[in-house]
């Protein structure tokens, strides 16, 4: 079998992403745009080479008509030049880097979280539409924030803590001239200011849409055929054409707001260059400037101004990277102190007083559940649709947290365990099966990078599913595409099963997994339960139909969210006027 042939360049970063954090990214930023900024402290000295050349060639050259002056001015200020776009290069060449050292100290983490955490939440409490639009796409968000860390924006903010210098300059020449400089800055940072509040909301509600859309993208790739077979094509485009709408919308908003402010700070600077002429002209007509000097300064003001300019055009892109570091800053933590790993369980599940709440509301689901199971015991769970079977099963396997109560694992807190530790030691077959791009056995193996492939056919065997997957067209190493497209339902829920079973583990939670199973695929569940309970397991099996529950010993009945009974099976099913299955006992 080729097990673990495929390798993913991330692992390592995603193995090690709980040792980095926002205080680490933050802290490798600030290095890096300190020396961004020392190189573009010599790169604005440099800038000033055309103005001090102008002023040169205007009061020297002229003055004294020599002609080697003026050729070793020029052979001077074109090696000024050539370092300047050596630097230029070298600025632009070290802010792609830094934007790659960013996302090296905290992308692992992003993509932890978007990988490693379900979209439906980490936090019950909470309300809201604006809470599920910071926690839509955080990849999206890392995404902009180094696209702009990495880009021409970034490098025009490292401009600006040097006007001064040229302030400073400008004020050497003549104090009226720095004054009208000074107040040419003023009014385009007022106008940055401006523009900054005017700009958050439309690019919030812009990057928001952007969110929606690429939900409903998604979505749509992933029940195409439920679209295509029920005829909802036209009613599907006619939503996202809507949301496109917004966006649009939005954008244009955003785009309009900055337009103002790009055409006002573009005006004002060619005005005040104008100004500065014929300022440095009425001066000079007074003799308190040299002719050269109307030119150097025009210059000099000019270079005061473009960083302003820059950063205002740029505007729209600084605001939609703080938003987005803003909600990354929020979702990825920094690392937990580290802990003690757990021993594998062996002994019991208690449930004690679960609450669970719909993700990202304070909408209760679940309530007052009470149970305990003893290692080699299996539990049926029944209850109508909406009872909140489903929700119990995604506590019990750390997706759902607690609202209120606790889930232990041997009297541990299922938080205590790591996420990735936790799930060597759970199984867990969702109602709604995914399966992943690869081989069969790299599914059941779980993507592990390093499978044991005897593990891999000990899973199958426990599931009945040895025999079917050796009769496809390459056994394990059929490849089976995106979401097992080249499977059968119930092929993919009998390869879901095990997936589930894969590494013999203490907590194994199958939600409705006879749904698509044929009496054949319901006699291999009853046998791979009963083998997991002789192996000292507990298994959870959540079913609308009673013969799936016939290797149970134990049934937990839910109706409207509450726990309406538990006990043994035969008892339970005798109240609810079921008759019960006789199987053999385990």
């Amino acid at each position: 079998m080729k097990l673990g042939s495929r390798r993913s360049l991330l692992s390592g970063r995603l193995e090690s992403a709980s040792s980095n954090g926002v205080g680490r990214a933050m802290a490798a930023l600030r290095r890096g745009f300190a020396g961004l900024v020392g190189l573009s402290a010599v790169f604005n000295l440099f800038m000033l080479t055309g103005s001090l050349f102008m002023l040169q060639v205007y009061d020297r050259v002229l003055t004294s008509r020599s002609v080697p002056t003026l050729v070793a001015l020029l052979i001077l200020v074109t090696g000024i030049y050539a370092c300047l776009a050596a630097l230029e290069i070298v600025r632009l060449r070290a802010s792609t880097r830094i934007a790659d050292w960013f996302g090296d100290e905290i992308g692992a983490a992003v993509a932890r979280l978007a990988i490693g955490r379900p979209s439906h939440g980490s936090s019950a409490h909470g309300s809201g539409t604006g809470r599920q639009e910071q926690r839509s796409n955080p990849m999206q968000d890392f995404d902009r924030l180094r696209a702009f860390i990495g880009s021409p924006a970034a490098i025009a903010l490292c401009d600006l803590p040097w006007l001064p210098l040229y302030l400073a300059v400008a004020f050497a020449f003549h104090a009226y001239l720095g004054m009208l400089a000074l107040a040419g800055v003023a009014v385009l940072l007022g106008l940055a200011a401006v523009g900054d509040r005017l700009a958050q909301e439309p690019v919030r509600l812009a990057n928001a849409a952007t969110a929606q859309r690429a939900r409903l993208i998604d979505t749509a790739a992933r029940a195409s055929e439920t679209i295509a077979g029920l005829g909802m094509r036209g009613a599907y485009i006619s939503k996202y054409a809507a949301v496109d709408g917004e966006l649009r919308d939005a954008g244009r908003h955003a785009s309009d707001r900055m337009a103002l402010f790009i055409g006002a700070s573009r005006g004002i600077r060619l005005f005040l260059q104008s100004a500065s002429l014929a300022l440095g002209a009425y001066l000079a007509l007074r003799n308190e400037i040299t002719a050269g000097m109307i030119i150097a300064v025009s210059i000099v003001t000019s270079r005061a101004l473009a960083p302003v300019e820059q950063a205002i055009g740029h505007w729209r892109a600084f605001v939609a990277a703080r938003q987005s570091w803003t909600r990354l800053r929020e979702q990825v933590a920094d690392p937990d102190e580290p802990r003690t790993r757990l021993p594998r369980p062996e002994s019991s599940l208690e449930v004690a007083g679960l609450s669970v709440a719909a993700p990202l509301s304070d909408r209760i689901l679940l309530g007052g559940i009470n149970f305990s199971l003893a290692a080699g015991s299996s539990l049926g769970v029944i209850g109508p649709s909406g009872a909140g079977k489903s929700t119990l099963a995604r506590a019990l396997v750390g997706v759902l947290p607690p609202l209120e109560g606790s889930i232990r694992l041997d009297g541990a807190d299922l938080s205590q365990w790591q996420a990735d530790q936790l799930g060597r030691y759970v199984g867990y077959l969702p109602q709604d099966i995914e399966l992943f791009d690869g081989t069969v056995a790299e599914n059941i193996a779980r993507l592990d990078l390093r499978p044991d492939s005897e593990a891999v056919l000990a899973a199958a065997r426990r599931a009945g599913a040895h025999a079917l997957i050796a009769s496809l067209p390459e056994g394990y190493d059929t490849v089976i595409g995106q979401g097992g497209m080249t499977l059968s339902t119930g092929q993919r829920q009998r390869i879901g099963l095990a997936r589930a079973l894969f590494g013999s583990p203490f907590l194994i939670v199958l939600d409705e997994p006879t749904s698509n199973l044929d009496a054949e695929g319901d006699e291999a569940l009853r046998k791979a339960v009963k083998a997991a309970r002789l192996a000292h397991a507990i298994v959870i099996v959540i079913t609308h139909r009673p013969s799936a529950i016939a290797a149970c010993d134990q049934v937990l009945v839910l109706s409207n969210g509450k726990q309406a009974a538990f006990g043994p099976r035969e008892a339970i099913l005798r109240e609810n006027g079921q008759r019960p299955v006789r199987v053999a006992s385990p």
